[in-house]
């Protein structure tokens, strides 16, 4: 898959977790942003990600997905 095919899958899958997201569908939100950083590693599904485990309590898995998200992108803000 060419990286530009892959980034547009990434995106649709982190668009879906992001419904999921946002209907405290958790577990279901972080199978699909791990799916969207399987296909293309991005700083937002890591960031994405950690938000989620962080309303499941899971604080420390939080923190490591946003530190991967700064590895991935420095200059992405939010993580």
């Amino acid at each position: 898959m060419a990286d530009s095919e892959a980034r547009t899958r990434a995106l649709e899958l982190w668009n879906e977790a992001m419904r999921f997201h946002m209907n405290h569908e958790l577990e279901r939100a972080v199978e699909l942003y791990t799916k969207s950083i399987e296909v293309f590693p991005t700083a937002e599904a890591y960031t994405f990600r950690g938000w989620a485990f962080e309303g499941m309590g899971r604080i420390d898995d939080a923190i490591a997905e946003c530190h991967r998200a700064i590895e991935v992108d420095p200059a992405f803000g939010n993580p």
